[in-house]
């Protein structure tokens, strides 16, 4: 499913059901659990069949991507959405 996610948008009900592409922003903040920040997510599969075992698919600036599992996942909030990459902004 595509869900077009906005800042501090909670997706906890989603966890279980099919996979989660994020389409408004091409570089998300999500925080796992309260407590794991993941940088740059772009999709979300459940694995196992349970709902509660979860990938990650998080994609650099030159489009490479990179795959974290999370177990017994309990919560999934996009904190923020960027449409570029904005980790760090120095002003000076």
């Amino acid at each position: 499913m595509e869900i077009k996610e906005k800042s501090n948008m909670n997706l906890t009900e989603y966890i279980g059901s099919e996979s989660i592409h994020l389409i408004a922003g091409r570089y998300n903040n999500v925080i796992v659990d309260g407590k794991v920040f993941l940088h740059n997510v772009r999709s979300i599969h459940f694995a196992n069949g349970d709902g509660y075992h979860v990938e990650f698919v998080c994609y650099d600036k030159t489009m490479n991507t990179q795959e974290l599992y999370v177990y017994n996942v309990s919560s999934i909030v996009v904190e923020s959405v960027y449409g570029e990459q904005q980790l760090f902004l120095d002003e000076n």
